[in-house]
């Protein structure tokens, strides 16, 4: 995908909020989705799916399909030996603590050979002319299940343990717990969601000569590409290219390997024709991964004065049925993350997880991050609560000082930077905390319940592998920029333009990004984890400086000095002590007219001679965003109607390249937040049936849910990248369900309620209302 700017000034920096320089060509209808390109010559595919959460299949007949007019071909499960095709890998093998982590998952074929083990699992692949003839034929494949028990959730009979792992010092703890005044108690549980992008899943493939091509929606084409050439086809990687259209909305649903893309490549190659297959939203939900459901009990070992000694976790991860790509990393490398931002001297974890008859969870906005900060949050409130403590005042008792920062957590992790108390202390200003019991009055006097929550976040981010960058400068004062990220709506051409433009003083209409091809962006890892910026944009940076170390000679050459008395000042190349300079456009420019300057390879389309730098960082640590965030939540006691009437957050992001698209991506994590707490869960029926199969049954959150939100910063600059950033697309995620279920529990405790689950919608509300009035009336009888 290339991006480019247009009608924006001339001077561009980092750290001023800039609007976006994409939004423009997606407003006019420029862009161009998969669902887009021109379909002419194209064949359709249509997947076959299972009924049966969990069954056997005695047999498959496909003739009938094949026999149809218009019917190019049927795959199944039965054809994977003829190429061949392998089973799609995973990430691994996982490493928690530096040690390896076993997991027992089995096949993730393209198709099922002779099991099912989830609603909507591919069994066969029809591709025909039209999309009609394809969806008629689809009706045509006869398949003969046998209908097996079927395992819904990691408790049940079914369940088939994958891995389990252990982080901490159980001795420790176990001797902390002993001498503890107090141990607090809690089970919570993060249910299944899933991830509903804007734009649903889809996939093009094509023979290209010796290699062939797809074109997807993914936030990893490298990745991708890896995966499907060398473990699933047995290619080179070279033969494969991937070409990434606009991507509307991505959440990590689109970082995984998924079957369909598999498919239509193994089609295209079967039919020598183009081949695509793209998703419907209901389809969307019987084959995408899912994000969260986990099971946690937390144990605090506290002193008196609210003082945490020691924490102990149980969790119980469900898989779905396959190893998805990332799946393992949720109850692996976000266990780190159950300490939170608190210095908690010992830990002892402990960590199951398990496969079931249900789509495989991945990654999801925040990946084992939101599940584990949601289990400490909790329980901190619950400690506060039988404490008699306010809930910052418990929570400012136990965060690490910011004078112990750096910080090493008993699970190995080094907290850089911080002012975790500070960041409270700004929230509890403004939020208005002291203001609020007038506040809660005045709901009380209209028959309302009026809620206070706040919660405290900190997550690992931008760690991992090294991504690399390229500019090559252009003839004409302008540049390209390739760049191993994936944008699917998070701004990264704006971004990256200003980094580009604020050191080399271009203007930003000249500045291309070329992003999500994978022969023009020749390595990359990908988008997720929040590292495009803290990851992608210190790779970018480092190409930009190293432009500037190529360009200085020829400065000095162009402004017949010598080298020694130039220097780089405000994007221009100076003669020390004069005023003669030159800024690097024009530099370029009259390098591109000179013959026998550059030598590297030119960017296809391009005029003259290329200018070519290149850079790479990976991160020796990962970043540590944090903050704190409250909310306000008014609930009717009569119907159990939730609304939220206030959100403030203070968050730490360190350096920010652009604060607007900052707040944008708060604006959508906190949205998606309050989804997840008040409305959003995937629910199955005791034989695996998908209950929430569509938009009429799965509640997403609106813009009339949405309280305005108040937004502040308590920045400390990371020290683990060049450009001192932390990242901030998962944060909103992270914090804002512990924060509007805290807020919903302090509403409802005058009446009794003190546990309730995700999501917390209306009905929930009012049976929990109700059962703590039942309960109370039977101990005012007692007493009697």
């Amino acid at each position: 995908m290339q991006s480019g700017s247009s009608g924006h000034p001339t001077k561009v920096e980092i750290g001023r909020r800039e609007r976006r320089i994409e939004d423009s060509r997606l407003l006019r209808g420029e862009a161009e989705f998969l669902a887009d390109i021109s379909d002419d010559g194209v064949l359709h595919g249509v997947v076959v799916r299972s009924p049966h959460a969990h069954a056997l299949i005695r047999s498959i007949d496909a003739a009938a399909a094949a026999k149809l007019p218009g019917v190019r071909l049927v795959l199944t499960g039965a054809d994977l030996d003829t190429l061949p095709v392998k089973p799609i890998s995973a990430f691994g093998p996982a490493t928690l603590a530096g040690k390896p982590v076993a997991v027992d998952a089995p096949p993730y074929e393209l198709l099922a050979r002779s099991r099912v083990r989830h609603v909507g699992e591919p069994v066969a692949f029809v591709v025909a002319e039209t999309e009609a003839t394809a969806l008629e034929a689809a009706e045509c494949v006869a398949i003969d299940y046998e209908p097996l028990d079927a395992a819904i959730a990691p408790d049940d009979e079914h369940a088939m343990l994958g891995f389990e792992t252990e982080l901490g010092d159980p001795a420790a703890a176990d001797a902390a717990f002993a001498k503890a005044d107090r141990v607090v108690e809690i089970d919570v549980v993060n249910q299944r969601v899933a991830a509903v992008p804007l734009e649903p899943r889809g996939a093009q493939s094509e023979v290209d000569g010796k290699r062939v091509i797809l074109r997807t929606g993914t936030q990893a084409p490298h990745l991708l590409r890896r995966v499907l050439a060398k473990d699933v086809f047995g290619w080179p990687e070279e033969k494969l290219r991937v070409i990434v259209p606009d991507t509307g909305g991505g959440f990590g649903a689109k970082a995984p390997v998924y079957r369909e893309q598999g498919l239509v490549v193994w089609a295209a190659i079967c039919t020598g024709r183009p081949v695509r297959w793209l998703s419907s939203r209901t389809e969307a939900f019987q084959s995408d991964t899912a994000g969260r459901d986990m099971r946690s009990r937390i144990a605090l070992a506290l002193r008196a004065d609210g003082k945490i000694l020691a924490l102990r976790a149980r969790i119980d991860a469900n898989l779905g049925a396959y190893l998805s790509y990332f799946g393992g990393v949720p109850a692996n490398i976000g266990l780190a993350g159950l300490v939170g931002a608190y210095a908690i001297a010992c830990v002892d974890i402990r960590s199951r997880g398990y496969f079931t008859n249900t789509l495989p969870v991945d990654a999801y906005r925040g990946a084992g991050r939101p599940e584990a900060i949601y289990a400490i949050e909790r329980a901190i409130d619950k400690a506060a609560h039988e404490l008699g403590l306010a809930p910052d005042e418990m929570r400012k008792r136990n965060l690490v000082p910011r004078e112990a920062i750096p910080y090493r957590t008993p699970v190995g992790t080094l907290y850089d930077s911080g002012d975790f108390v500070g960041s409270v202390e700004r929230l509890t200003a403004l939020a208005d905390t002291r203001g609020f019991p007038a506040r809660r009055a005045m709901a009380r006097a209209r028959g309302r319940l009026l809620g206070l929550g706040i919660a405290y976040y900190i997550e690992r981010a931008a760690g991992g592998a090294e991504e690399a960058a390229r500019i090559v400068l252009d003839h004409e004062g302008g540049a390209d920029v390739m760049i191993g990220t994936m944008p699917a709506g998070q701004g990264h051409v704006t971004a990256y333009t200003q980094i580009v433009a604020d050191r080399l003083g271009l203007d930003p209409a000249r500045i291309r990004i070329h992003q999500g091809d994978t022969d023009i962006v020749t390595r990359g890892v990908g988008t997720f984890g929040s590292r495009s910026l803290p990851v992608g944009g210190s790779a970018l940076r480092r190409a930009v400086e190293r432009m500037i170390e190529i360009l200085h000679p020829y400065a000095s050459d162009h402004l017949e000095a010598a080298t020694a008395d130039v220097e780089f000042q405000n994007a221009r190349f100076v003669v020390a002590g004069t005023d003669r300079s030159v800024d690097v456009a024009n530099l370029a420019a009259a390098l591109h007219r000179k013959v026998g300057i550059g030598g590297l390879p030119r960017l296809p389309g391009s005029l003259g001679v290329d200018l070519s730098a290149e850079g790479a960082f990976q991160p020796a640590e990962p970043t540590f965003p944090n903050g704190c965030h409250a909310c306000e939540i008014e609930i009717d006691p009569e119907t159990g109607e939730a609304t939220l009437s206030r959100y403030c957050a203070v968050d730490d992001f360190g350096n920010e390249i652009n604060p607007m698209l900052v707040d944008g991506q708060l604006h959508g994590g906190i949205a998606q937040g309050i989804g997840q707490a008040l409305l959003e869960a995937v629910v199955h029926d005791p034989h695996g049936q998908i209950l929430t199969g569509s938009l009429m049954d799965y509640a997403m959150p609106r813009a009339a849910d949405m309280p305005d939100l108040v937004l502040a910063r308590n920045p400390d600059p990371c020290r683990n990248n060049p450009l001192g950033l932390k990242g901030c697309a998962e944060a909103g995620a992270v914090c804002a369900p512990p924060a509007v279920i805290n807020a919903v529990l302090d509403a409802l405790a005058p009446l009794g309620v003190e546990a309730i689950d995700m999501p917390a919608t209306p009905q929930a509300i009012w049976k929990a209302i109700q059962r703590a009035r039942t309960e109370t009336k039977v101990r005012e009888r007692a007493d009697v």
